[in-house]
């Protein structure tokens, strides 16, 4: 079946480019696409705004949608705002670019700036990394999974590479001048079937309003902070910034790069001979890399899934006996690189990753010494409790039904009733990265904690099995040479 859905998607493309091209050739030139995309989403979501209200000939949209997604679209002026196409140069070159030119409208800003973007529906956390970016999906869905600030700037160098025509004004100039703007894009559209779309936006360049200017990093404390934080964990920011013709740092401000918080990470285990080994192989990476730890024997419950649902009361009685920031880590992991620099950035009570389908996996969870880690853990603990005392034996093994769907229950509630009392942050994929999941999701940087999925031990997934134990077997030569050096 995924064969033939295959062969029919081929199909249907290559009629699609058929019909563009016969179009094309009636209409005596090719169609322009005109990408609105990164890096800077605040120029460029201001920048859409503008030419949809004052050019309604451009058709320009106020929900994003892809340049790929357009394909069927035989207008001699397309127009598409989505701010992952500055990473999708080679896929619409390949796909779009066959039968359309593309201009490609990525203003640019300060990178430090951008890393300092705060959206309403994120109170308790920066809405852009140096890394990844935020989703706001549907139902309240929030997961810090899209391309950050460097991927989307490199993004641009792509595009400059394929030949396009790159309209790139700066988050200063649509600030003060974004008339010269309409004027850039107007004369990239060389051509006389596109006459029409260049004498609308040279006439609607006088009415366009400018972006409302908003402080500088320097400018604000907390910014100050966050971006100095940022540079912190990777210096191509600063590179960036400087690459684009931004002053460096040392020239706007003096205030000290802030210091990594520490503190121990805790793993717990049942007494089988599974979990013993998968927690021996943990512990050797953690020593490797000189962090403090702290691993806890437990006693399984029933089954798989019942066991899971303990672990919020392992870990709020290792809250209570530990002091400082604490990292659970299943102990079926491996870790890479020392996480607490990556961590140094959270600042809330609970931390774990969210994916883009709104799954929370509690892998790998951040906890804070705060009273607020105290209440969500107790309300996850709760949680846990309640569903184990009402299952009679139906629960099936999976996330949601185990304790990671309860802590994704108490973290929604709380962030629906607007509750203060407790702040959870969302991870990146890099700090609970399972090992066989390469093309789920985006990923940038290195992976600093991978899932080896034990569990795949005790099931009938002989696929699953094989590419576990392959990857036990890569990582089994790591360990050795990290012993050994």
């Amino acid at each position: 079946m995924k064969r033939l859905q295959a062969w029919w998607a081929i199909l249907f493309d290559n009629a699609v480019v058929v019909a563009q091209r016969l179009v094309n050739l009636v209409r005596g030139g090719s169609a322009w696409h005109i990408v609105i995309t990164g890096p800077d989403l605040v120029g460029m979501k201001h920048l859409a705004l503008e030419l949809g209200r004052l050019v309604p000939e451009l058709k320009v949209s106020s929900s994003v949608h892809s340049a790929q997604s357009t394909a069927t679209d035989f207008g001699g002026v397309v127009v598409s705002v989505d701010p992952d196409d500055i990473t999708r140069s080679r896929q619409i070159e390949k796909t779009i670019g066959r039968f359309r030119k593309a201009v490609v409208i990525a203003p640019i800003a300060d990178p430090r700036d951008m890393v300092c973007s705060r959206w309403s529906e994120l109170p308790h956390q920066w809405a852009e990394g140096f890394d990844y970016r935020f989703m706001l999906g549907p139902e309240g869905t929030k997961s810090f999974t899209e391309p950050g600030v460097l991927p989307r700037f490199v993004g641009l160098t792509t595009w400059r590479d394929t030949g396009a025509t790159i309209v790139s004004p700066t988050r200063e100039l649509i600030e003060g001048d974004i008339s010269s703007v309409f004027h850039q894009i107007a004369d990239s559209l060389d051509g006389g079937r596109s006459r029409r779309i260049r004498d609308a936006l040279r006439n609607a360049a006088p009415s366009a309003t400018p972006l409302p200017k908003t402080p500088r990093w320097y400018e604000e404390k907390e910014a100050t902070k966050r971006a100095l934080g940022q540079i912190s964990l990777a210096p191509a920011l600063e590179e960036t910034a400087v690459a684009f013709g931004y002053e460096p740092k040392s020239a706007l401000t003096k205030a000290p790069a802030p210091q990594a918080a520490r503190g121990t990470i805790i793993a717990f285990h049942t007494p089988d001979e599974v979990y013993r080994a998968e927690a021996a192989r943990l512990k050797t990476t953690l020593d490797a890399l000189g962090l403090d730890d702290k691993f806890f024997e437990v006693k399984p419950e029933k089954n798989w899934v019942r066991t899971t649902l303990l672990k919020p009361s392992w870990i709020l009685k290792a809250r209570e006996e530990l002091s400082g920031p604490l990292l659970y880590i299943d102990v079926d992991a491996f870790v890479h690189e020392d996480p607490w620099p990556y961590l140094s950035q959270y600042d809330a009570d609970l931390a774990a990753v969210v994916y883009d389908n709104g799954e929370l996996n509690s892998a790998s969870v951040w906890i804070n010494d705060t009273q607020g880690a105290r209440e969500l853990l107790t309300r996850w603990l709760g949680g846990a409790d309640n569903r184990r005392g009402a299952d009679s034996g139906e629960l099936e093994p999976t996330g949601e039904n185990g304790d990671q769907g309860v802590l994704r229950q108490a973290v929604l509630a709380a962030e629906k009733t607007g509750d203060q009392s407790i702040k959870f942050q969302r991870f990146p994929v890099n700090m609970t990265y399972i090992f066989d999941r390469i093309d789920w999701y985006f990923l940038y940087g290195p992976v600093l904690i991978e899932q080896l999925q034990a569990s795949r031990e005790s099931t009938q997934h002989e696929k699953r099995l094989a590419r576990r134990r392959a990857r036990l077997a890569e990582l089994e030569g790591s360990i050795q040479s990290r012993t050994t050096s």
